[in-house]
């Protein structure tokens, strides 16, 4: 492996924000998108730049390489950053396996269960490299893309909780990964990741309860200056109750949960019953006025196909509907999203997802999943 050379994989917003912070910190990156997108990828290859701005580093970022060839792009590597949406896990697996390295760091931001689709696939292609695996619960950053080779990031994650696969290996992947993001904070493993990520409870049910809006508006709403109200709180509330069930069920815990600070309890109450009222019902911590996402006018979605329905319900919801039929622990309000989302885009998120059988997971009990987890 070459010292300070990583592979960032996907060619989108969050490709092009981390590949550009990457390369403006020091660090040679090769950056890669799958030849089919080529296209929109063409000023990137030509000019081996991407301009960044936003609340990031402001700057013009030299790439070591631009690339639609995965050998080039992943050659020598310590870590490769696969930066795609869910549904592009696999096509990424696929592309890199067979030019994989002995040593490297295959880390999904974010994962959403994705790496335990890495480990599916190379088991199927039988590669024998020593390859470790990780994913964190969420990207680094929120950002967009404000033109070809430009993009603008909006928000940093205040916490990265990151699971390793194997997680025998944890201590030695995650002291590597926090010299590249020092919020970056061990999981469990890379389930606890997984059921870490805060979109399939926050974007699927605030966007169904708001579809006469979004249908309406053609355009023109913003889905957390106007769809985030008490119902749709109570919603959350009820997703992330079942959420905290399969947390307990695994020992896993909610990292964002822990890191909230509690300064300012209400008269009698106590720290569990202020965590429940922040987190779960009047979403201060993350919707208030000085919350993190107060000062972003994101505007969207703008039809109920968006990447809020069509990836965070199929790879995020039916993942934790599905663990929580393994374990034995009902999940009726992710259920209902899932139903009522499959219902109103006429596809079956329940066929098209990604739960525990797609994993290769779903005929394991709990101890056996654990094992496998920590073991590999």
């Amino acid at each position: 492996m070459e010292k300070d050379l990583v592979a960032v994989l996907g060619g989108g917003n969050g490709g092009h924000a981390v590949a550009a912070n990457l390369a403006l910190n020091g660090y040679k990156v090769n950056f890669f998108e799958l030849p089919q997108f080529a296209e929109s990828f063409e000023r990137v290859l030509r000019t081996k730049e991407i301009r960044i701005d936003g609340v990031s580093i402001d700057g013009t970022a030299k790439l070591n390489l631009a690339t639609t060839d995965i050998q080039q792009a992943i050659k020598n590597a310590e870590v490769l950053f696969v930066i795609t949406p869910a549904f592009g896990h696999k096509a990424m697996a696929e592309c890199c396996a067979p030019f994989v390295q002995d040593g490297q760091i295959i880390v999904l931001m974010p994962g959403s269960g994705g790496s335990l689709e890495f480990v599916k696939i190379f088991k199927q292609k039988k590669i024998k490299k020593e390859v470790a695996f990780a994913e964190s619960c969420t990207l680094p950053y929120g950002a967009r893309l404000k033109g070809s080779g430009h993009v603008s990031v909006l928000i940093h994650a205040v916490v990265l909780p990151t699971g390793v696969f194997p997680a025998r290996k944890t201590d030695k992947v995650i002291s590597k990964l926090k010299q590249f993001y020092p919020t970056i904070t061990p999981a469990k493993d890379v389930l606890e990741a997984a059921i870490n990520n805060p979109n399939p409870i926050v974007h699927p049910v605030a966007t169904l309860l708001s579809a006469t809006r979004i249908e309406h508006s053609k355009g023109e709403f913003y889905l957390y200056a106007e769809g985030m109200t008490p119902s749709v709180a109570r919603a959350f509330e009820s997703l992330n109750g079942e959420r905290i069930s399969l947390c307990k069920a695994m020992g896993y815990k909610l990292h964002h949960w822990d890191n909230l600070e509690f300064k300012n309890y209400s008269l009698g109450e106590t720290e569990e019953e202020c965590r429940y009222r922040i987190l779960n019902t009047s979403m201060d911590a993350a919707f208030g006025k000085d919350g993190i996402y107060a000062g972003i006018k994101m505007k969207g979605p703008e039809h109920l196909k968006d990447r809020f329905i069509t990836e965070d319900v199929p790879y995020g919801m039916v993942l934790l509907s599905t663990l929580g039929h393994l374990l034995g622990i009902p999940t009726p309000t992710h259920d209902a999203v899932i139903q009522l989302s499959s219902v109103i885009n006429r596809t079956d998120y329940w066929k098209t997802g990604r739960g525990t059988k797609e994993l290769g997971i779903s005929r394991m009990d709990k101890q056996s999943l654990k094992k496998f987890l920590m073991h590999g």
